[in-house]
Order: C-alpha cells, then sequence, then structure tokens
C-alpha cells in the first residue's frame, strides 16, 4: 500500500522537510543539542540534481533489453538518490480546474473562496484559469496550512520546527522501531549518504518523512514549489498579507503521530518499495491529474481502500492516524474559516485538497456550521 499512502501524504501535509538529505559529512558537524539549518532546501536539491543527472550518458550505457522490460529508456534517468522517473510522463497538460468552494454566511452575507491545493507540480503544469486568480487579485491576502518562507527566512523558526521532530524523552528512534527496520533504514540512508548519528534523535515519523522526500527528489520535471508555495510568492511580492492557517506545531503532530508499530511497518514497507520509482510517479501523476479536474475524492479513495492490505492489527493504529493527520486537522481549518467570514476578512482561503475528501471534509464541516457552501464547477 505504501506508494499510494507516500503521495497522499503530500496532499494533505505540506512538503516541508526539517533537515534535507545531504552531505553526512556536514550534517555530523551539527550539535547533539540543537539541529541546525540544513544546507539546501529540498526545492534546492531537487533542481540540482535535475540540472547535473546525465539521462543520455544513462541511455548510452544500460542494457536495451533490461530496460524495455522495466521503464522507456528515453524517459530514465539517474541521480545521487537512484534511478528517476518523468512525472510529466502521467500527469496531464490540459487546463486545470482547481476544487473550490464559495462559502458564504446567511447572516451576514460575507463570501470566503476555499480551495484545494496540490503541494507539487508538475513540469507541464502552466497557469492557474483567470477565474482563480481574478478571486486572488481581489483578495486582501491568502490564508494558507503555513507560510513555509518562514522556514528559510527565519533561523529561529526553522530550529523551533526542528526541535519538533525530535525526540523530547531522552529516547531514540531505536527505542520506537524493531531492530530489524532500523538497521534497514539505516543502511538505506548510507546508501544514499543521508545518514549521521544525529539523524537517530528524530521521530520514526520523520524517518518515514524522508523517504517521501526522497523519492520526491527522484522525479524529474517535477517542482516542489507547488500551489502554495506559488501563491504565497505571488502575495509577497504584490504586499498581500499571507495568514497562517494552522501553527507548525500542527504540522510538526502530523509528522510524528504514527503509533511506533504503524511507523515501524510503513518505514520497512517504504524501502522495500524504493525502486518502483515509476510507480510512485505514475500514482503522483494520478494524484495531479484528480487535483487538475477538481475531483478531491479520488485523492483519497484510492489511498483509503489500499488500507486493506495493511495487517489487521495495524488498522485501528492507521484510524487514530488518519484523525491526526486529517480528520482533527479538518476541524481546525474550519474553525478557522469559520472565525474569518464572522470577522469579513477577504483572504483567499486555500489547504490540501484532500482536507475536502470524504465527509468530514472541510466545506462539509462548514455546511454542518450553517454556511451556504456552493463547489464551483
Amino acid at each position: 500500500m505504501n506508494k499510494k499512502t507516500l503521495c497522499a501524504f503530500l496532499t494533505a501535509l505540506l512538503a516541508i522537510t526539517a533537515v534535507s538529505c545531504g552531505n553526512s559529512d556536514e550534517s555530523a558537524e551539527k550539535s547533539e543539542n540543537s539541529v541546525t539549518e540544513a544546507e539546501t532546501s529540498p526545492e534546492t536539491e531537487i533542481q540540482t540534481e535535475t540540472e547535473t543527472s546525465e539521462p543520455e550518458t544513462e541511455t548510452e550505457t544500460s542494457e536495451p533489453e533490461t530496460e524495455t522490460e522495466t521503464s522507456e529508456p528515453e524517459n530514465s534517468g539517474e541521480n545521487a538518490y537512484g534511478t528517476t522517473a518523468d512525472i510529466t510522463k502521467y500527469t496531464t497538460d490540459s487546463e486545470v480546474i482547481p476544487p473550490l468552494w464559495k462559502v458564504t454566511d446567511p447572516e451576514t452575507n460575507n463570501e470566503l473562496y476555499i480551495m484545494g491545493t496540490i503541494h507539487v507540480l508538475p513540469g507541464n503544469f502552466t497557469e492557474f484559469p483567470d477565474y482563480i486568480m481574478d478571486i486572488y487579485e481581489n483578495s486582501d491576502g491568502i490564508a494558507v496550512e503555513y507560510d513555509t518562507s518562514k522556514l528559510t527566512n527565519d533561523i529561529r523558526v526553522l530550529y523551533a520546527f526542528q526541535n519538533m521532530l525530535l525526540y523530547d524523552d531522552g529516547t531514540t528512534i531505536k527505542d520506537h522501531i524493531s531492530a530489524e527496520t532500523y538497521q534497514k533504514a539505516k543502511s538505506y540512508f548510507e546508501g544514499i549518504d543521508a545518514y549521521t548519528d544525529q539523524l537517530d534523535l528524530f521521530s520514526a515519523g520523520f524517518w518515514y518523512n524522508q523517504l517521501s522526500n526522497v523519492m520526491v527528489l527522484r522525479l524529474e520535471n517535477l517542482n516542489t514549489d507547488g500551489v502554495d508555495a506559488t501563491f504565497i510568492e505571488n502575495a509577497n511580492n504584490d504586499g498581500k498579507e499571507v495568514v497562517n492557517i494552522e501553527t507548525l506545531d500542527i504540522q510538526a503532530n502530523a509528522i510524528n503521530g504514527y503509533s511506533d508499530e504503524l511507523v515501524d511497518y510503513l518505514i520497512s514497507e517504504a524501502i522495500d518499495e524504493m525502486d518502483k520509482i515509476d510507480d510512485y510517479a505514475e500514482s503522483l501523476g494520478e494524484l495531479y491529474n484528480s487535483w487538475a479536474k477538481g475531483d478531491v475524492e479520488t485523492m483519497l479513495e484510492e489511498d483509503l481502500e489500499e488500507v486493506d492490505e495493511l495487517p489487521d492489527e495495524l488498522k485501528d493504529d492507521y484510524d487514530d492516524y488518519m484523525d491526526i493527520m486529517l480528520y482533527n486537522r479538518n476541524k481546525g481549518m474550519a474553525d478557522k474559516a469559520s472565525e474569518f467570514l464572522k470577522e469579513g476578512k477577504n483572504y483567499f482561503f486555500m489547504v490540501g485538497s484532500a482536507h475536502y475528501a470524504g465527509d468530514k471534509g472541510v466545506d462539509d464541516l462548514l455546511e454542518e456550521m450553517g454556511y451556504k457552501v456552493e463547489k464551483i464547477e
């Protein structure tokens, strides 16, 4: 089930990383008591790897028969993290219709536009439709899950977030996952020059998050500045207000929210599937295509269908995690949208599309609160 879970993670949680996979010698110099800023962000790394990879050389030296069996040679490459895949092979290049709703307070007639986002975009994405940009232009600001530019512009914010991903009870990851899974994950990170002793201080959920980031770094023609980051940059350039819907600790709790048993299983499964980069690219491509059609239900349904593959003893743990990662956050997001409506704040409200899926989505919760919610087709 893991490749879909990793992809859904990107639709519900911001693709923010406290410590990106980098040179282990540099990382080794970090203090044991505090975490130092990563030398490069995931965004920088993916751009660098894409620019420096040499798919032409790979095609010349690979064996045609083998490549034909497993992938299409003209689209295959390799970077420091392994074989790469071109995300645009699996994504539509037609005009996008992002999931969008208009919410109206019947008492005041105040309106709020709420949009579902995706936190990464393929290289064949061109532009947002005019009606989306009109909503943005007519807004006083944007409301996003969290303004990730603060992580790169304010070292104190970055330190605070990194420390939220550390165990604070004197334990290390060795106390939370099995010795077998720990050694399996450690060996994998060593193989891509991304392991230091300090990594053991981080939560198992952070280790799992890093495996997702490695997969992202292996995708060609992928822009990790997703919808949220794009509008944050626009707002900063246009002098519009950028408002945080959540706090960083909520994002950190979503990363740390797995039970030890569940994250042990997910880490092991993730490593077993790390060679299936084409499958991962296809799954993430399908998620993008669903978003581009405004179809939020598919983005969550496909992931939930695979829960049946979990061992029975972990299904309750998974349900508990979905409450932490998705449903509890949906309630907080709906409350924040309600606050904006009551105060007449003219913000363009945008959170990950998975937060609108199912019958516990932000849009459904707002409707239950008595607001008029209209899907904009």
